[in-house]
């Protein structure tokens, strides 16, 4: 987890209801952006935005409060926020000189049951006058489609929108190729523990070459997340991944630090 690691940490009391209203409404939700590399090239094609709670006893991680959020109905007080927040934020790495950046945010299964969710984001990106194909929507693979016909003509919406469309977390459950079916997806992100375990035995490299090459044969972009080391790195290029995320390019970083660290990247592709 990096330099957050010991801020995710505090003891918090029992989060409440009334405790997120009041955190949305003091816009205590921030934002920190992890790029995605092309493996190939080394260039960054675009950023995932995380977010995290900054309450008054500290750094809230996500998996602390987002299931709250589901559980109240709050994520749909949320979503607006979210794409608010985030759109503003692309929009600085746009008018930084970076207009080919895309950005990616993570969707539940309870945000796609809501029928306006494509007016929403087209609100969205219309008042940050950014184009659809610069967004992309992540589903998590670990959360089941519990109305399929609600959730894909949702997602479906979003296709016709030309907003890209991404699986999160690929091979963390149970449906992973549930997924594969009902989703018309452009990309397949592979699940970390995947690439934390590749050299723990032979197995693991032939099930990883596998799934990337059962995501090329379906014409999907495939990416791996959580790359630590310049062994996993080297592994996932040579064996023809398309994308990296992870620490060994970058944490996750807030607006105001990402734009100097696109900036460092440049410069260093000059020297």
């Amino acid at each position: 987890m990096g330099f957050l690691s010991n801020l995710f940490r505090p003891k918090h009391k029992e989060i409440t209801e009334s405790d997120l209203r009041r955190a949305l409404q003091n816009e205590e939700f921030i934002f920190y952006y992890q790029p995605e590399w092309d493996l190939k090239t080394g260039e960054v094609l675009g950023v995932e935005a995380l977010v995290r709670w900054e309450s008054p006893s500290g750094i809230i991680p996500p998996n602390d409060f987002i299931p709250i959020l589901e559980k109240t109905g709050i994520i749909h007080e949320f979503t607006p926020y979210l794409l608010e927040k985030t759109l503003t934020d692309l929009k600085r790495l746009h008018l930084a000189g970076y207009t080919s950046l895309f950005l990616s945010i993570n969707l539940s299964m309870i945000q796609l049951q809501d029928a306006e969710l494509p007016q929403k984001i087209t609100n969205a990106l219309n008042n940050a006058a950014i184009s659809t194909d610069k967004l992309e929507c992540e589903v998590t693979e670990t959360q089941a489609i519990k109305k399929p016909a609600l959730e894909i003509k949702t997602l479906e919406k979003l296709r016709e929108l030309n907003i890209r469309l991404s699986i999160d977390d690929f091979g963390s459950g149970h449906s992973s190729f549930n997924y594969l079916r009902e989703l018309n997806t452009q990309k397949l992100k592979i699940d970390r523990e995947f690439i934390n375990s590749l050299f723990e035995k032979k197995s693991n490299e032939t099930i990883l070459q596998t799934i990337i090459t059962l995501g090329h044969n379906l014409g999907l972009i495939v990416l791996a997340e959580g790359i630590e080391t310049s062994e996993q790195e080297r592994w996932l290029r040579e064996n023809g991944c398309d994308v990296g995320q992870g620490f060994w390019f970058s944490r996750a970083l807030p607006i105001n630090m990402l734009i100097p660290f696109l900036e460092n990247q440049k410069i260093k592709k000059l020297i």
